[in-house]
């Protein structure tokens, strides 16, 4: 009569290793690009609040110094704004455009990529423009400023 022992297994057959990396490989196909339009639209609220800041920088110099800024000082020491956009003023319009203060993507960022939002624009009675990658406008502007 011989004696049986029971040998235990350690570690997981090949198979099993594959299943593993398929379901990995499924969850991640799924979850990369939702990701990454988070991200997108995260940064889109950020710089919204950045133009809402370079507003009061322009409306702060205007009642310091009698003009609003122009692009070279339009610089807020105070503003701690994005890295992703390069942010622009344009003065010399009338009533509530009387400044514009543009926010466009640098080509380098992650928010080049947002083709519903691409330009963000607040003017001097914070009314909100949006114009897509291509320039043209956008109907209805809600969507980008939420």
């Amino acid at each position: 009569m011989t004696l049986r022992t029971k040998t235990l297994h350690l570690g997981m057959t090949l198979l099993e290793i594959l299943i593993a990396i398929a379901i990995i490989g499924a969850i991640a196909t799924i979850a990369v690009p939702a990701v990454g339009e988070y991200l997108i639209k995260s940064e889109r609220s950020r710089v919204q609040v950045d133009l809402y800041q370079l507003q009061t920088h322009a409306e702060q110099t205007f009642t310091a110094t009698g003009s609003y800024p122009t692009d070279t000082t339009l610089v807020c020491t105070k503003c701690q704004v994005s890295d992703e956009y390069n942010f622009s003023i344009t003065t010399g319009g009338s009533g509530s455009d009387v400044y514009k203060i543009k926010a466009t993507p640098k080509t380098t960022s992650r928010q080049d990529k947002d083709t519903d939002c691409h330009t963000m624009v607040i003017n001097a009675a914070s009314e909100q423009y949006n114009f897509k990658k291509d320039g043209s406008t956008i109907a209805n502007n809600g969507d980008c400023w939420t």
